[in-house]
């Protein structure tokens, strides 16, 4: 658990003194108030629990840490050695600043953070002016009085807004129980764990379509109202009838299931700040989420079109046909629309990381981001813009990938005889793209045979062939200027496909065995070690991973990005072995890869996150039609980490050779079991 400097100094209190002390004697000591101690019990009798100690809270006397004198003397250490790391850490310290400020409604004297910090008043000072922005971002205002003290001043809602702000930021893992302490120091444990139980139950569809920050936002969120009306605290501002709004339904529903199980009443206007929450989250990009979140198209098209054409004229014919990015923006919008028009704070961890390292796309996105406020009056703020330059940066990727990989394109121009308008057809379109690598052949609708397919990549016709089965285009005879657009993104979208091989039993199997074979090699061929400083951060390890693992720096933000993303979901490190396995399935990568990592000295990584680990072993596969085989042949080595304590033991010691070495043999067994399997 997260150790604050409050419950720091409580323990180191406790841990000096030799007799029971009363609550009030420890708050005097510390100079807090009583009911800062008393709300402080449970985490601190917590703590010393995992320490093999017990916190004796006698009525009358007082509290004591009782236990062995070198369990006592162990914790003393630990507590001394994280202070001198939160006072070293300017980040960390400014940190904890916020969470003392936003649990701690009462003024406080400078001395008191200066105390608490082990550092000056000045620099103290200098730390509230650091987070100033941020507070004002949440609407709180820090207020800083003589006489009066350090606080935080704003509405409830505001309050609210800002704790959940704060969890999102620093939070870990998917789960709840381990998303990250800093929930726990925040808020009830027990209302917590008694709404993720209530959220579970709720029979709504749309949930299951929220990103995993956006459910554990929305947790948080419902889990602070619940404590706050239990407290006797509501939002005072007012209410509007929202009953006819998208999501009403959803927010009662949630709103229906904590009264039952709390025992309360949760007035209007706390449902319409569910309403609020569940319109402005962030949504997964499935197949089916347009269709479900009630997204208005054409009027987001025109905002889409408008940004596409700012953003780069160039790149405009091909962002409009990448079928990922328009679903995916589209997607993206409503929520954003809705978060700034309701005032509504959402924050991007990779903010500063886009702004260094992709200038230019940012750059692009701020100009686009305009037409956003032509068209609506809503001014995106710098984490809104963030988000549209990951969704545009990928999809120039993605082109620019295309791009670098070409191959002829056969193409079949289909009218009723092959003769006539099929000819007049080819003559305009030879003439189009006379400097395209293309074939093209003219063929009459009874010509299309399997045979006639397995040669072409796709076909052109002035008359509908649906009952075909073929992929085509349906153009004017003429070839109209949308028609040479049409077919130019079409020609685009084969010439980096592979070229469509003729396929029977023998040959079938013989294309799979050369799949696989090309596969294994491809990763035993590519593995190598990667070697990085001892005191490197998870983050900065990932990101030098996907440097080394990609060909651009806009690659590399993709792979980071989606490694993180995986890791999120569910954490893949492993303290008791000493491994940590990041894997992930990126559109970052062409082909599978396999590499490890480890420390240049033969010790533990030093930074927090990575506490017990010895080296990280990183999977990494395409976006290809070979989705099962590839998963089939990586899960068969991270497999072997369990099944093999050879391969584990030569993993910790980062033993370049000797990994390479098991790769072989692992991937022999998997080679041989798929043979057998053809």
């Amino acid at each position: 658990m997260e150790l604050t400097p409050r419950i720091r100094q409580i323990l180191i209190y406790l841990l000096g003194a030799e007799q029971p002390a009363t609550d009030q004697e420890v708050a005097d000591a510390l100079g807090v108030s009583k009911r800062t101690i008393l709300r402080e019990a449970d985490y601190i009798g917590s703590i010393v629990k995992d320490h093999g100690l017990t916190l004796v809270r006698k009525k009358g006397e007082g509290s004591q840490i009782e236990g062995d004198p070198e369990a006592k003397q162990q914790l003393m250490g630990i507590l001394k050695a994280r202070k001198e790391q939160v006072v070293s850490d300017k980040e960390q310290r400014r940190k904890l600043l916020k969470l003392e400020l936003l649990r701690n409604r009462e003024p406080q004297k400078l001395f008191y953070y200066s105390n608490m910090f082990g550092v000056s008043e000045a620099t103290i000072s200098t730390d509230l002016e650091a987070i100033d922005e941020w507070a004002r971002e949440c609407k709180l205002e820090i207020i800083r009085k003589p006489g009066y003290g350090i606080t935080l001043s704003g509405s409830e809602k505001s309050y609210r807004m800002a704790m959940q702000r704060f969890v999102t930021e620093n939070m870990k893992t998917k789960e709840i129980t381990s998303a990250g302490d800093n929930i726990y120091l925040l808020m009830n444990e027990e209302i917590l764990s008694e709404v993720e139980s209530v959220l579970e139950k709720v029979e709504e569809p749309y949930l299951h379509l929220l990103t995993n920050d956006a459910y554990i936002g929305l947790l948080v969120h419902l889990a602070v109202a619940v404590e706050r009306i239990l407290q006797g605290e509501l939002v005072s501002e007012d209410s509007y009838d929202a009953r006819f709004d998208k999501g009403y339904d959803i927010a009662k529903n949630i709103a229906t299931a904590l009264e039952k199980e709390f025992s309360i009443e949760i007035p209007e206007s706390e449902v319409n700040n569910i309403l609020l929450h569940i319109n402005g989250a962030k949504l997964n990009y499935t197949s089916d989420v347009i269709g479900e979140s009630g997204i208005n198209t054409d009027e987001l098209m025109v905002i889409i079109e408008g940004m596409i054409d700012v953003f780069d004229p160039g790149l405009a014919r091909e962002l409009r046909y990448d079928d990922d990015f328009i679903r995916g923006l589209m997607v993206h919008l409503e929520p954003t629309l809705y978060r700034i028009k309701n005032e509504m704070t959402i924050s991007n961890p990779l903010l500063s990381q886009i702004k260094q390292e992709y200038p230019d796309i940012y750059s692009r996105c701020e100009k686009a981001a305009r037409v956003i406020t032509q068209k609506t009056s809503l001014v995106p703020n710098d984490a809104e813009i963030g988000y549209l330059a990951m969704h545009f940066g990928a999809a120039r990727e993605r082109i620019d990938s295309r791009r670098r990989k070409k191959r002829t394109v056969t193409i079949g121009v289909i009218c009723a005889s092959g003769f006539g308008v099929a000819q007049l057809m080819m003559a305009k379109l030879k003439s189009q793209f006379s400097d395209w690598d293309i074939v093209l052949k003219a063929y009459g609708v009874d010509e299309i045979t399997q045979h006639t397919v397995s040669r072409t990549d796709f076909f052109i016709s002035s008359i509908n062939v649906d009952e075909l089965g073929v992929d085509y285009c349906l153009v004017n005879p003429l070839i109209t200027n949308r028609d040479v657009l049409q077919i130019s993104v079409k020609i685009d979208e084969y010439a980096s496909m592979p070229a469509r091989q003729e396929n029977n039993d023998f040959t079938r199997q013989l294309d799979e065995i050369n799949n696989i074979i090309t596969r294994v090699k491809g990763v035993i061929r590519r593995y190598h070690h990667l070697t990085v400083q001892t005191d490197i951060s998870l983050e900065s390890m990932i990101r030098q991973i996907a440097a080394d693992i990609t060909d651009s720096p806009r690659a590399a933000a993709v792979l980071a990005a989606d490694i993180l993303a995986r890791e999120q979901v569910m954490s893949q490190l492993f303290p008791e072995i000493g491994i940590a396995l990041f894997h992930c399935r990126s559109k970052a990568v062409k082909d599978c890869q396999i590499i490890t990592v480890g420390p240049k000295e033969e010790e533990p990584f030093a930074d927090e996150k990575l506490q017990g680990i010895r080296a990280a072993l990183c999977m990494t596969m395409p976006l290809d039609d070979h989705r099962q085989q590839n998963s089939e042949m990586l899960g068969r080595v991270s497999s072997a980490i369990i099944e093999d304590e050879e391969f584990l033991r030569i993993l910790q010691k980062s033993d370049e050779e000797g990994i390479k070495e098991k790769l072989q043999e692992i991937l022999r067994g998997y080679f041989s079991e798929q043979l057998g399997d053809l």
